[in-house]
């Protein structure tokens, strides 16, 4: 499993009622009410899915096992006083207790627009205030300078949403006490962003977010309710984005880390074999269809032939158990990869080689010791800056304790990346399991979306009950390729 970024490439705000320009500020003020209701504003957006679709193109990814959700943080996080407490500058309180929804309507050519919208106080210097703001589209009127919207603000909101119609919903989300952080996630999400992968659009996409048409047509309210949002104009690490998880496993919902079980192969356990294919420039490959595996005992005869699956690209696998073997352990095995097809050719056999154990479990009167070891990363460097857009092979080496040189591969090791605004450490990479090949720990860091900034890295492993968290194992920063 692997995380991928995909930053939005236009935004603005357009407001009912008015032609006033926000497409450049660095906050989005969604609100419904006023006096007698009827006023409210909507958040339009499109995504740069240009990497994704290009790692699509490339096999990199298969569409059909992505999921994706969608990001932004709420300003009133970092401000508990502006939760439904005083008027804010604009004489809007904080929303708590509402829905907003995540909606697509049909294509159009639109422009995001230059302006702000910021608060004019009626003082001597107003005409200062006032040259922030414009009136040039995208606005809620005018999709760009010669075209008008097919509905003003793209959509009427006493028209039930429909797939095709005039506009859809994608996805809704609940707001209990008005700080919580947008995180849209759904099926109908899931097949629209996967289906402008397969079928990449010419047009501009519009998407957008706002309270739901109930709340839009609430009527009798004194005050308006707003709740504010970073756009991808707030210049820091709360630029809003999908976040894209790729999994790439042809059995859905099982993870694609790739645990190897060829150097501890045991009896009375599932265990897992692979195989892996690369070009001469060391680029994974995927075959034509998955190969038969033969496996065969110390005596070159045939127990069992089963069909290999795609774990991800470049990488087959088995799921083999054995409970009775004639021999006695340890053993040597062999499995052989029948006749893999490659764009049509055939290439030869590839026998590899394990041996079994009968050391899958402890059974007694004793318990066992939580197993601790030294962990070291390479591949990367502390304090390195790396070029926005590499993609690093990170390995990381267990060590058996008080010694320096033993090295041991492990099963559960896990990492996480985050970085740190201020005392907050805001997650990139979440707890995510760490390969686990015949001779490696590794996990491939692809930088390509990855905003400039310095990156934290910590190190995770369970044993015997036992979770030890090693912090901070390295930093590195990213720096603009540009």
């Amino acid at each position: 499993m692997s995380i991928h970024r995909s930053y939005f490439k236009k935004n603005n705000t357009i407001i009912e009622n008015s032609d006033v320009n926000t497409g450049r500020n660095p906050v989005t003020q969604l609100f419904y009410g006023g006096v007698g209701g009827n006023s409210y504003s909507r958040f339009i957006f499109d995504i740069n899915l240009t990497d994704l679709i290009a790692k699509y193109v490339s096999c990199c990814v298969e569409p059909e096992t992505l999921t994706h959700k969608l990001k932004m943080t709420n300003t009133s996080n970092f401000d508990d006083t502006l939760i439904n407490n005083s008027p804010l500058m604009d004489g809007t309180r904080r929303a708590t207790s509402f829905t907003l929804q995540l909606f697509k309507v049909v294509d159009y050519n639109w422009s995001e627009g230059v302006g702000y919208d910021y608060q004019v106080p009626h003082v001597a210097i107003e005409p200062e205030y006032n040259t922030a703001q414009s009136n040039r589209p995208s606005n809620w009127s005018k999709a760009d300078t010669l075209n008008n919207w097919l509905v003003p603000g793209t959509y009427d909101n006493t028209v039930t949403p429909s797939f095709g119609g005039a506009w859809e919903l994608l996805a809704t989300q609940k707001f209990d006490h008005g700080d919580e952080n947008i995180e849209f996630s759904n099926v109908a999400l899931n097949a629209e962003i996967n289906n402008r992968l397969m079928s990449p659009v010419v047009t501009n996409t519009v998407y957008g977010i706002s309270f739901i048409p109930g709340l839009e047509n609430i009527t009798g309210t004194t005050e308006s309710y707003s709740v504010g949002f970073f756009t991808r104009y707030t210049q820091t690490f709360f630029e809003p984005f999908l976040e894209t998880t790729i999994n790439n496993h042809t059995i859905l919902g099982e993870p694609d880390v790739i645990i190897d079980d060829r150097a501890n192969f045991n009896l009375n356990s599932l265990n897992r074999l692979f195989l892996y294919l690369y070009d001469d420039n060391g680029k994974p490959i995927c075959l034509d269809y998955p190969p038969k595996v033969d496996i065969k005992d110390c005596d070159g005869i045939s127990v069992s032939t089963l069909l290999s699956k795609k774990l991800t690209c470049g990488a087959y696998y088995i799921d083999y158990s054995l409970s009775n073997i004639p021999q006695s352990t340890p053993v040597q095995y062999t499995d052989t990869w029948i006749k893999p097809r490659l764009n049509g050719v055939i290439l030869p056999n590839v026998t590899n080689e394990f041996i079994i154990y009968d050391e899958a479990y402890t059974i007694g009167t004793t318990t066992v010791e939580p197993k601790i070891y030294g962990y070291s990363v390479s591949g990367i460097k502390e304090d390195e800056k790396i070029k926005n857009g590499d993609t690093r092979k990170i390995y990381v080496s267990a060590r058996e304790p008080y010694t320096t040189n033993r090295s041991v591969l492990v099963n559960n090791i896990q990492y996480r990346l985050y970085v740190r605004e201020g005392n907050t450490q805001v997650e990139v990479i979440p707890w995510t399991m760490v390969n686990m090949t015949f001779t490696d720990n590794y996990f491939l860091l692809d930088t390509s979306w990855m905003i400039p900034n310095e990156y934290h890295l910590d190190i995770k492993s369970t044993s015997n009950q036992q979770v030890d968290t090693y912090s901070k194992v390295i930093k590195f920063q990213i720096v603009s390729e540009k």
